[in-house]
């Protein structure tokens, strides 16, 4: 409980989560003698507020859930007449606002016409009938996630508040010994679902009611995050940590597109922004981590080296018609960035409508039909930015190249069988000692007709081609820390240890033992 200084006092009641702190951070009301005492996201919530905030303004929308602003207005009007309402509401038509003024309502409002002068203006306007100097300071016991949410918000609207301190009346909130974080992105879920910004609100805020009453925390509503502060005593670190996986669990069970990320432990709630601002990258990694609902900030790697996509080689599989082997330079390009995060989602994705164009541009070069993959690049593209984890951008990639085979009939035919029988051949001998001439012979081709074809075909050295198929296996193998390097550099055909190490570097800009080192970080 605090003692405030004695100011006009104003609650906003909104849906829209943004649309509130938008407002909140619309001007320095504090200046003006203007103090933001409360924020509801219905009309029930805020008149639950009422008799704890004594607003002398409520700014209102109408058209909200559980309890519109007609209801809300007409109540108020009946209950507390002295308290000046403002509907602010984006529906122009004065008809279907007109019911309101039937019950006490001041004035109104359009949204998108909102200026913070005619706001305070109206407010004092208002208010101007009220004597302050004899009014004894408010007590009252202010929602920590609106404090939280407050203090948060002001790390994006000026750079030099980021080392703001936190509020006096949110320190004596959280108390306790220690701290932690957990934060999610919604902006994917808000894109996939038919969700609403307040239904999100209110399915979170119910299930962080439900897992987490026995302690002490605050939720709050960013603009395409959400963002959960836990304050608690070291000997309920175990308590904890399981009610924030029964929260995040029930979370990914009610909303499905939503994956937290949780901070290391921190002491000092003044930490908190620091927190929020950090964490932000961490985001941007947990797509590697399907089927997870809260993942430690430690088990996610920020800076590492990309994994190396040769373009060439893949596009040397298109020009030839093999579409599996396309494939599998896929499935290994995923396989290694997931196991170093390599890219963030954005990143990724990116690159992923980029191999799109290349696999468009080399089809049109070899003037082959494709209208129907045209049409459909656009709707493509959206599904790359929906997906909601590593697997399903995988799939949708390594679909895209099945569907070649319906929209290029006879494709994978017109490869040539010679092309098909040498990838054949080394797939299957990649572990053994291969000897060009012998390949000749058992394809029944002359030794330097067979190396030629290849690379007039491919574009690459056939040397080049067996050296990564054994490398990629490598890689692979390099996962299982049971196996030494010595094994593996056996297991995959290479009889020389330094020379193995060699064309590992070669292909990889690492050594094995580097490699292994990387992606066990």
């Amino acid at each position: 409980m605090e003692e405030r200084s004695a100011n006009y006092r104003v609650m906003i009641v909104d849906d829209e989560a943004i649309l509130r702190t938008g407002m909140v951070h619309l001007c320095d009301w504090s200046v003006y003698g203007i103090e933001i005492v409360a924020q509801a996201s219905n009309g029930l919530e805020a008149l639950q507020y009422i008799d704890i905030v004594h607003p002398h303004v409520v700014i209102t929308d109408i058209v909200m859930p559980i309890m519109d602003g007609v209801e809300f207005a007409k109540i108020m009007g009946k209950e507390h007449p002295d308290i000046k309402i403002v509907v602010l509401s984006s529906y122009s038509e004065f008809n279907y606002v007109r019911e309101v003024f039937k019950y006490g309502v001041t004035d109104y409002l359009l949204k998108p016409k909102v200026a913070a002068g005619e706001l305070i203006s109206l407010i004092q306007s208002l208010c101007s009938g009220i004597d302050l100097s004899g009014q004894n300071p408010l007590t009252v016991n202010n929602d920590p996630a609106l404090l939280l949410g407050q203090w948060l918000g002001s790390s994006h609207i000026e750079e030099d508040k980021r080392n703001e301190a936190a509020p006096q009346e949110l320190v004596q909130r959280f108390e306790d010994e220690l701290f932690v974080v957990a934060k999610a992105s919604t902006g994917l879920l808000l894109m996939r679902t038919s969700y609403t910004q307040s239904q999100l609100e209110q399915i979170l805020l119910g299930l962080a009611s439900e897992h987490l009453r026995e302690l002490n925390y605050a939720l709050v509503f960013l603009k395409n995050e959400c963002l959960l502060l836990v304050n608690y005593e070291s000997n309920r670190s175990v308590e904890v940590l399981s009610a924030l996986k029964r929260f995040a669990d029930g979370a990914s069970a009610a909303l499905s597109y939503i994956t937290f990320v949780l901070s290391n432990v921190f002491r000092k709630l003044q930490q908190t922004k620091e927190e929020h601002i950090r964490l932000t990258p961490y985001l941007g990694k947990l797509l590697y981590f399907t089927g997870q609902t809260l993942v430690h900030e430690d088990d996610i790697t920020i800076q590492s080296e990309k994994a190396d996509f040769n373009q060439e080689h893949f596009t040397a599989a298109l020009r030839s018609f093999s579409i599996d082997e396309a494939g599998a330079q896929l499935e290994t390009l995923f396989s290694e960035n997931t196991a170093v995060m390599a890219y963030d989602e954005y990143s990724l994705k990116r690159l992923c409508q980029n191999l799109i164009y290349t696999i468009m541009s080399t089809l049109e070069q070899l003037k082959l039909p494709v209208t129907e993959l045209s049409s459909s690049k656009l709707k493509l593209f959206k599904k790359i930015d929906l997906a909601y984890d590593i697997e399903e951008l995988k799939g949708i990639m390594l679909q895209f190249l099945q569907n070649l085979r319906e929209i290029l009939p006879g494709a994978e035919q017109q490869q040539s069988p010679i092309l098909q029988q040498i990838y054949a051949y080394v797939h299957k001998n990649y572990a053994n000692e291969i000897s060009l001439s012998e390949m000749a012979d058992s394809l029944h081709l002359n030794y330097s007709y067979l190396s030629s074809y290849f690379k007039q075909r491919t574009g690459e050295n056939l040397t080049s081609y067996i050296n990564r198929v054994r490398t990629d296996k490598a890689k692979e193998l390099l996962l299982d820390h049971k196996l030494s390097v010595s094994e593996i550099s056996r297991l995959t055909g290479f009889s020389d240890h330094n020379y193995f190490s060699k064309v590992f570097k070669k292909m990889t800009g690492m050594t094995p033992v580097e490699y292994r080192h990387q992606i066990s970080q």
